[in-house]
């Protein structure tokens, strides 16, 4: 049965207007929808109506209660069926929502409400809170905690809401610690930092606290030494700047300390102090002197210093003089200093022996003066003379060249005013042969020069000892010269008939070899060995004997160990076709000579018709070893191709041009010219062709071969 309910209202109720029947019917109204509310599969909505029907309430307003009661339960049910409450979020209130501006390290409150769509409030269980830049400010169950300096938005979601944003502006906080913004650097004593420090004021989470002015003091917190320039400086904006900080002392590592009242104090990085601007000398090693005009057997080494006494890397030149004693100074008295130091290694002190001293100077720099050290007395000077001995070769009839010795103190006084005391020859006739001079100069180091004049002495060896004498030295020195006068050997490789030759491929000159000694044939040098300058061109044998290989010109020496050399041309023409030739077989020749050439074409058996050629000599323009020839005439009256030619002197080019309709063969003469010999030198005749025909016109020229004769004119 379901229940009744009985509730009357008193007389005080109804004087208060309080109706509890009304409100006893509808809470029990409400317990029978709670009780009847549909379960999944089995919602019945009769039994829903059924147990509604039952709903009795007693008292003034109980039919009337149930007949609404019944009206609710069936509207509810939609004609017999019951809708579910809907409790989704569909909005977020965060309050207060105005925007909040905070110090860094402070903290506010923000609550969040979430509703339904039908506005109902489902409180902030279900919400979770969210900070657009957390170093900027976090959040936590809506307590916001501010960190750096900036500006982020709170806010409150659940599911896919949420709520408007609450903007949170962040200041600095309060100031507690000082922190280098720049470090210290580029420190040399006595000069200014190249970087000057900075320091920023900040807060207990690192913010620039830009409201403050502290006075920041700084001082040295490591590595000694004086501090110097702005040592208080007062912020800006949260910011001291230092400025002329001066680090004075020994090089080596140093630290700053930064101070300020309130705040935790801040060390800069350690940065090294470098040595400053040079101000002055001081002796690092003492000289220590042996003996006068010897080099120190402890060198002075003098320091370029700044003015806290470390070194300075300095290359500036140093300068010694005597302080006190006399004397003169030897050696280098001027030294470049490498890294600060100069180094006296060649200074000497040239005088008597006793006590001295020195000074020693650079530019503007404060001078040093050494400590007093003590000079012996010089030992004499020693003469030696390199080679110890000397040997002059000459040809019989003939002048030898100079020889040159050297002269040296192997002593410690100075060996001056060098000089031939006497010179002793042996046998003593002939005498007179020798002279011996100083070219150099008279004071040692020197240069002997030993001359002799042999032209008309007889064959045979000689001897001549020289005294040399110089003042410092204790004794002369003597030198034994032998002079060899010698036969004259000449070795002779072919004959002005075959000095030049036209070898073909294949074919093989044999040059005679003739050794002569003064004058007469003698045996043939044992020493003398042959050689091709190019064995591809022609080889040549143990015997002198050349063999042609391939087309070119190539010289071919005899040598000798103890005579002179000679050598022979080769010309090796191609095996057909045309030779453009001269009939020279000669090489070599004298000024004033008369040179006749004959400009030749061996046609080697085919007929020639016409030629067109080109006869070429060097120019002289002035100087170097070209242009030994001077051009005289041509005649070509012995040609049968009646050439015509034409001499250009400026470039030294003879043309020349002939024909013949019968045709020419054999070893064709074209020209003869005539040279003078004008000057010595080395030079060459040129013979090439432009045009070549046969008598049925073909090109001679593919196939010719172009020949060159050196003219070499001692």
């Amino acid at each position: 049965m379901p229940p009744d309910v009985w509730v009357e209202n008193s007389p005080a109720d109804e004087a208060r207007g309080l109706d509890r029947e009304l409100k006893a019917a509808i809470d029990e109204a409400m317990k029978m929808l709670k009780a009847a509310k549909p379960k999944a599969a089995n919602h019945d909505p009769r039994g829903m109506s059924a147990r509604a029907s039952s709903f009795r309430c007693r008292g003034r307003y109980g039919n009337a209660a149930s007949v609404a009661f019944l009206a609710f339960v069936i509207g509810c049910s939609g004609g017999g069926a019951t809708q579910p409450t809907d409790n989704s979020v569909a909005r977020i209130d965060v309050a207060p929502p105005a925007p909040l501006s905070l110090a860094s390290g402070s903290t506010a409150s923000l609550s969040a409400t979430a509703f339904t769509k039908d506005n109902r409030s489902l409180g902030a269980s279900a919400v979770s809170w969210s900070s657009t830049n957390q170093g900027v400010a976090t959040v936590a169950g809506g307590i916001v905690t501010a960190v750096l300096v900036g500006t982020t938005t709170i806010t409150a979601s659940s599911g896919g809401v949420s709520s408007a944003g609450v903007i949170v502006t962040v200041s600095p906080g309060a100031a507690s610690q000082l922190v280098l913004r720049t470090q210290p650097d580029g420190a040399a004593s006595a000069a200014p930092l190249a970087v000057q420090p900075v320091v920023e004021i900040r807060d207990a989470a690192g913010n620039v606290v830009t409201s403050s002015a502290l006075a920041v003091t700084v001082t040295l917190a490591s590595g000694g030494g004086l501090l110097t320039g702005t040592g208080v400086a007062t912020a800006a904006l949260g910011v001291a700047t230092f400025t002329v900080l001066t680090v004075t002392g020994i090089v080596g590592p140093r630290t700053l300390a930064f101070t300020a009242p309130g705040v935790a104090p801040a060390t800069s990085a350690t940065f090294a102090l470098a040595a400053g601007a040079p101000t002055q000398l001081a002796v690092r090693t003492q000289p220590v002197a042996g003996t006068a005009y010897a080099a120190f057997s402890s060198p002075a080494a003098v320091e370029i210093r700044d003015a806290a006494g470390n070194v300075a890397s300095s290359t500036a030149a140093v300068t010694a003089a005597i302080a006190s004693g006399g004397g003169a100074l030897g050696g280098a008295a001027t030294v470049v200093a490498v890294a600060g130091v100069a180094t006296f290694t060649t200074l000497t002190i040239n005088g008597t022996a006793g006590a001295r001293s020195l000074t020693f100077t650079s530019g503007a720099l404060l001078a040093v003066t050494s400590a007093s050290f003590n000079v012996a007395a010089a030992p004499p000077a020693i003469i030696a003379i390199s080679p110890s001995t000397a040997t002059i070769s000459a040809s019989f009839g003939s002048n030898p060249a100079g020889v040159n010795l050297a002269i040296t103190n192997t002593g410690v006084f100075p060996l001056t005013n060098l000089r031939v005391q006497n010179v002793l020859y042996n046998p003593v006739a002939p005498g007179g042969w020798l002279a011996a001079t100083f070219p150099s100069g008279t004071d040692a180091p020197a240069t002997l020069r030993l001359t002799a004049t042999s032209a008309s002495i007889p064959l045979g060896t000689y001897t001549a000892s020289v005294v040399v004498a110089g003042d410092g030295a204790a004794a002369t020195t003597s030198l034994t010269v032998t002079l060899v006068v010698s036969p004259v050997t000449v070795n002779t490789y072919g004959t002005p008939a075959n000095k030049v030759s036209i070898v073909n491929i294949g074919s093989t000159i044999a040059p005679a070899v003739v050794t002569t000694t003064s004058g007469a044939v003698t045996a043939t040098d044992p020493t003398i060995a042959f050689i091709s300058r190019s064995p591809a061109t022609a080889t040549v044998d143990a015997t002198g004997r050349i063999t042609a290989a391939a087309i070119g010109q190539v010289w071919v020496a005899a040598t000798s160990t103890q005579s002179n050399s000679d050598s022979v041309l080769v010309i090796v023409p191609r095996s057909t076709g045309l030779i453009l030739r001269t009939d020279l077989t000669n090489y070599g020749y004298h000024v004033g000579d008369t040179v006749t050439v004959h400009v030749q074409v061996d046609t080697r058996g085919t007929p020639l018709g016409a030629a067109t050629l080109t006869f070429t000599w060097p120019v002289y323009i002035g100087s170097g070893v070209f242009g030994a020839l001077q051009f005289i005439d041509v005649n070509t009256t012995a040609s049968p191709l009646a050439p015509l030619t034409t001499v250009d002197q400026a470039v030294n080019v003879m043309r020349i041009t002939g024909a013949s309709v019968a045709g020419a063969t054999g070893v064709v003469e074209l020209a003869t010219v005539r040279f003078r010999v004008v000057r010595s030198g080395i030079n060459a005749l040129f013979v090439n062709a432009i045009e070549l025909l046969g008598t049925d016109l073909s090109n001679l020229l593919p196939t010719a071969t172009f020949t060159q004769y050196p003219v070499i004119v001692p």
